[in-house]
């Protein structure tokens, strides 16, 4: 009996690329929110909730593109409205 054992990239991929997005979108997503006129408290606590979310929609949104090329290329519009807004914050 010979078993073939065949390796696809693709879900490999398809989760590094959801969990690294996810974790950079939730983090700049996280100092964005510093940005808004609010008490310290608040925006920690707006932050953190906001960061769940994004975590979440980043990762399902990964999973539910018709392929990989099209989740990259949908993630960057947001990965770069986001950045820029992080760094609005840090600086």
């Amino acid at each position: 009996m010979s078993s073939k054992v065949r390796f696809y990239p693709e879900p490999v991929l398809r989760t590094l690329v959801a969990f690294l997005s996810a974790y950079a979108f939730t983090r700049w997503s996280s100092l964005a929110v510093l940005a808004l006129p609010l008490p310290p408290e608040q925006a920690v606590m707006l932050g953190t909730l906001a960061g769940f979310a994004v975590f979440a929609a980043t990762v399902i949104g990964v999973f539910l593109a018709k392929n990989l090329y099209t989740a990259c290329w949908g993630l960057l519009p947001l990965g770069l409205l986001l950045l820029y807004f992080s760094q609005e914050t840090s600086g």
